[in-house]
């Protein structure tokens, strides 16, 4: 068990809580205390300056309290919550949420604050500082401020950065007839982390799926160990990043050197560790609310989906949205003797349109959706019908064939609305008996694209090998080119790490300045001629294609010539020219929010063009190279333009592997790194060009 899960249970999940700043004139105090007391929580509250708070004889300090509580919440200001941490810390308690802000976030007063806060602590949780508190429904533990919006009960385990984002998702939660578990506001982080949450509820009974909001990551190693350690807990995590910025590339010193928003990031190291990424509070409750109501033995990879429905209309519709979220529909021929034995005549397309033949007809409605459900072929059963209070009486057939259904063929059986009103209280029935309810008909594909994905992650991780250990490599000993987009190093040096890290380069040989122009070359003509040490070639002119050994002097001459106009060194490649059937690009980014990166797109300068970057978290696994290289299928290279040959992906996933190995291992003194173009060739890929930007020394 982790630290987190040992440590943090007893705070987190606290039988007896100690309120200091007690009082009735305070809002925040009233908002936690009256829904404790209603729940009938052994409850201390501590005010020097009152002798009774609530009806309740007050304590002058935590220590006074007979007892070491469970968890404190902290509603003084900074300066007097330190004191509160000390007291707290010597008093034995569980942990301290505090709510105070005016530490780091302020300045650095603010950050002198939170350090004599951190020493107060010592190994005692405190949750904050700046931040809401959290909220554990079951036990009515409210150690939190936010105003008494509804925070009901369930299975959804909510953690986020941004306190006041509490009240909106437990909103969004009644609507959608599911719960919570935990919510928790971490604030600043001084202690207790997103990654010390996530740990908590990995091993957290009551939590079955979580929903994280995230605003930064300060500890990327951390937080995707938690990650996967409630993936291998089976609790798919589904989350927001807040602050976000537009998707795109800011081409500057290298392809791989700026990428504009980091956004885009921290989206492919989500998706790379199974995480599913939503817009918004509405999005992340919509595509966690199924995973939140249907038992996990019922979860499948969402191969094949049956949708049932009483309109024509209704089934187009479906149909199209299904479409456009990736989910598969396949044809009911194999049970349409079946349909069509329950309803005569019927043409048995998916959607299924049961027509208003199965209006008030249990018989007709509970056998289409069990045979649905027998399918083989069929993972999961949707069957339409408003959710709204007002439509349970007429829906009593179809919430019978749906709890049948589900019981019977442990798959996920879904009862959805196409319209996105409250989920009525009679839903909660349905639930109770691991029947989905849902409103809104892409709100529930979603949902169902949610637990699908994770499914099918993890079946894929668990047929991958994992990434090999990672030795660090120096710097090579080489002069570094200077140059105004940043130094960088000699073309032979890249293209000999290249050689060196596995990924094949094309064949080639330097004419230093001033050098003679060699009658023989060890490879055939024709030939590239190239400056070597400038950036972005093409910009300027510096690459000659189809030179022959009469032209070659002549080429290098105009290089060279170039070179001096440019103010560039005059060091000139000259390399066999391949003929090229595709063109693939490779990347290294080393600095981003979350550690290096492993880049991949079509090459050449459609990688400007195009703008479409797919990439990882080094180092990469196989599983990541396969998901690299899965997320640029829509883009149609793999299939090869025009009649030329198809990529081999297992070529590119080895290549993506070595390049993962090179950012884990140079991450200390390389900025960037290009192969572009990574060229298709006769005998597979071959790295043409290189360029490796690097720290200053």
């Amino acid at each position: 068990m982790t630290r987190a899960a040992l440590e943090l249970g007893r705070f987190l999940r606290p039988s007896s809580v100690a309120v200091v700043g007690a009082s009735e004139r305070q809002q925040r105090s009233n908002n936690a205390i009256g829904t404790m007391m209603d729940a009938g929580m052994k409850l201390y509250f501590v005010n020097p300056n009152r002798p009774e708070a609530y009806g309740m004889s007050t304590y002058a300090s935590i220590g006074d309290i007979p007892i070491p509580v469970d968890a404190v919440l902290s509603l003084v200001g900074a300066e007097a919550a330190i004191g509160v941490v000390t007291e707290a810390a010597s008093a034995g308690a569980g942990g301290v949420a505090v709510i105070a802000g005016g530490f780091a976030e302020s300045g650095a007063e603010g950050v002198e604050l939170q350090h004599r806060l951190l020493e107060a602590a010592g190994v005692m949780p405190v949750l904050g500082p700046n931040c809401n508190g959290f909220v554990r429904p079951s036990i009515g533990a409210r150690l939190s401020g936010t105003p008494r919006w509804p925070f009901p009960g369930g299975f959804i385990g909510v953690v986020t950065h941004s306190g006041a984002m509490l009240g909106p998702v437990g909103i969004a939660a009644a609507e959608r007839a599911v719960g919570v578990s935990s919510f928790i506001s971490t604030g600043n982080e001084m202690l207790i982390d997103m990654a010390d949450c996530i740990d908590f509820l990995a091993e957290d009974d009551e939590t079955t799926c979580i929903a994280l909001l995230v605003e930064t990551i300060r500890s990327p190693e951390r937080f995707f160990r938690a990650v996967d350690h409630a993936t291998a807990r089976n609790k798919p995590i589904v989350v927001v990043k807040l602050g976000r910025s537009a998707r795109g590339s800011e081409i500057a010193s290298s392809h791989t050197g700026a990428l504009a928003g980091e956004a885009w990031v921290y989206d492919m190291a989500f998706r790379q560790h199974g995480m599913t990424v939503a817009s918004d509070v509405i999005d992340l409750l919509d595509r966690v609310t199924l995973c939140a109501q249907i038992p996990s033995a019922r979860w499948s990879a969402m191969n094949g989906v049956a949708i049932a429905t009483l309109s024509g209309g209704f089934s187009a519709l479906a149909s199209d949205v299904c479409a456009q979220e990736g989910i598969e529909l396949p044809a009911l021929s194999e049970v349409s003797d079946a349909i069509n034995a329950i309803i005569p005549g019927r043409t048995t397309i998916n959607p299924l349109d049961m027509t208003g033949f199965a209006m008030g007809r249990n018989e007709v409605v509970r056998g289409i959706v069990g045979t649905l459900a027998r399918a083989d072929h069929i993972d999961a059963v949707l069957l339409h019908w408003p959710l709204i209070d007002e439509g349970e009486e007429s829906a009593e057939s179809f919430a019978a064939a749906a709890v049948e259904a589900s019981s019977a063929g442990g798959k996920p059986v879904v009862l959805w609305s196409i319209d996105d009103g409250r989920v009525g209280s009679w839903a909660a029935g349905l639930i109770s008996q691991g029947v989905g309810v849902s409103r809104g008909l892409r709100a529930t594909i979603r949902g169902l694209r949610t637990m699908g994905d994770f499914v099918a992650y993890r079946i894929a991780r668990a047929k991958m090998s994992a990434p090999e250990s990672v030795a660090v490599i120096a710097r090579p000993v080489a002069k570094v080119v200077h140059t105004p987009a940043g130094p960088m190093l000699p073309f032979e040096t890249v293209m000999s790490l290249l050689t060196d890290s596995g990924i094949p380069v094309a064949a080639f040989t330097i004419i230093e300045e001033g050098a003679t122009v060699p009658s023989e070359l060890r490879f055939s003509a024709p030939y590239v001629v190239k400056l070597a040490d400038v950036p972005h070639r093409t910009d300027i002119g510096a690459v000659r294609f189809g030179v022959s050994p009469a032209d070659l002097a002549e080429a290098v001459a105009a290089m060279r010539a170039l070179a001096i106009e440019n103010g560039s060194p005059g060091r000139v490649v000259v390399q066999r020219q391949v003929v090229v059937e595709g063109e693939a690009f490779l990347g290294i980014k080393s600095k981003s929010d979350l550690g290096p990166l492993v880049l991949f797109g079509v090459g050449g300068v459609f990688i400007e063009i195009l703008g479409r970057v797919a990439g990882g978290l080094a180092p990469l696994d196989s599983a990541d190279a396969h998901l690299i290289l899965g997320s640029m299928d829509d883009t149609g290279v793999f299939d090869g333009a025009r009649g030329k040959r198809r990529w081999d992906r297992n070529e590119l996933e080895s290549l993506l592997i070595a390049t993962g190995r090179l950012a884990a291992a140079s991450d200390e003194w390389m900025v960037s790194l290009d192969v572009n173009p990574l060229a298709l060739t006769t005998e597979g890929f071959v790295a043409l060009d290189g360029l490796c930007f690097v720290r200053e020394d």
